[in-house]
């Protein structure tokens, strides 16, 4: 008994869109059911106080942590002075000791120019505040001038609000000060441990992934050895371009605001390229924030500060990362500021910093989930079958 008969006009394209359809279907329910697992989960975490738990660990765990992501970010430079014959050892004294040094020169140069620009910032502030007042003022009797609008109410609401800001500010300052000193001192008492750390993890980095890769079944540490590998070359790659971008961020915002004249520019270059390690929102933050200080400078500075902040972004975005990031994780911009919006709303900024790299790392899982259980196979097969 045959299947079809004869007479039976089978249309192979239309089948291929149907099934080319329901694949894609498919995989968007694939996607949809497991963020809606994810975010299952991380609101029970929350709920149970998981979070709060963990972020406990996390801050008492910091200095190893911290040491094993120096070791996993040198443990390639080491590597490839173990392939021109040079022992491990000797390897990761001479790459730790150009680190440290650097970090040292970096640190010796610019924290005493960011606090000497913070204390003039500081004193400037009453005069800034002043400024941003004339500035409203002349704003808001321009706009008085439409009788169909009573600005009255916001010109005292928006007075009352940068008064109470900068009395809040000044009152809080020596406790914030405190609070800053405090914060530095147990940062280096963990940098300084996290230092020492790293240095006997990279020593013997290779030992210990090979240790922890025992624990794995004999057959499967194949393949969880190539997803480990997979994953830190995806973040590492993620990582190091971010960081590498922020730097030359930081660098062209601090050169121009210089030359313009803005006030504290390498506090300023600085907080850009800080926040331009938050993807897309990031670069926008330090610049509002620059040219607010502009303005209050003076009109001319405020656009130029403005005009400064608007080219480097330009060249980030079309020459930077094009150049810097050609060889990066490749992610549609949807998934990351859908990563950021969670990652913000459950962590912070910090979350919104590491929410690249952790979608980086679920997209390698992703991946390997797809090929190992076949999630997606290819139903080519079925359709040519059909059209015999």
């Amino acid at each position: 008994m045959k299947l079809f008969k004869s007479s039976d006009k089978i249309n192979i394209e239309e089948v291929n869109e149907v099934v080319s359809l329901s694949k894609k279907i498919l995989h968007l329910f694939y996607i949809a059911m497991v963020i809606a697992m994810i975010l299952i989960l991380t609101i029970i975490a929350r709920e149970w106080g998981v979070w709060s738990f963990i972020l406990s660990l996390l801050k008492v765990l910091s200095p190893f942590f911290l040491g094993f992501i120096i070791a996993w970010l040198l443990n390639p430079v080491v590597t490839k002075l173990e392939t021109k014959k040079i022992p491990r050892v000797l390897g990761t004294i001479i790459v730790y000791a150009v680190f440290i040094l650097a970090v040292v020169i970096f640190m010796r140069f610019l924290v005493p120019t960011i606090y000497t620009q913070i204390q003039l910032l500081i004193n400037n502030l009453p005069s800034i505040f002043t400024e941003i007042e004339k500035f409203l003022d002349n704003m808001f009797d321009k706009l008085s001038h439409f009788n169909q609008f009573d600005i009255s109410a916001i010109r005292d609401g928006t007075m009352n609000s940068l008064t109470n800001t900068l009395n809040g500010f000044i009152n809080s300052l020596p406790s914030t000060i405190v609070n800053l000193v405090g914060g530095f001192f147990s940062s280096m008492v963990t940098i300084t441990f996290g230092l020492v750390i790293g240095i006997y993890i990279l020593l013997d980095f290779n030992s210990i992934s090979k240790y922890f890769l025992k624990i794995i079944p004999l057959k499967n540490r194949f393949e969880i050895s190539l997803l480990i590998t997979n994953i830190s070359t995806e973040v590492r790659k993620s990582v190091n371009g971010t960081f590498l971008v922020a730097l030359m961020v930081f660098i062209c915002d601090s050169f121009g605001f210089w030359i313009i004249g803005l006030q504290a520019p390498l506090l300023f270059g600085l907080l850009c390229g800080i926040t331009d390690l938050i993807p897309y929102v990031g670069p926008y933050i330090g610049g509002i924030v620059a040219a607010i200080i502009g303005f209050s400078q003076g009109p001319l500075i405020g656009v130029m500060t403005v005009i400064v902040a608007v080219i480097v972004q330009l060249l980030e975005n079309n020459v930077l990362q094009p150049i810097i990031m050609s060889k990066t994780i490749k992610l549609h911009p949807v998934t990351i500021i859908v990563g950021l919006l969670l990652f913000e709303h459950f962590f912070g900024i910090i979350g919104m910093i590491l929410a690249t790299p952790c979608i980086a790392l679920v997209k390698v899982v992703w991946k390997f989930v797809k090929e190992k259980y076949n999630l997606f196979s290819d139903k080519s097969m079925l359709v040519d079958e059909l059209g015999k």
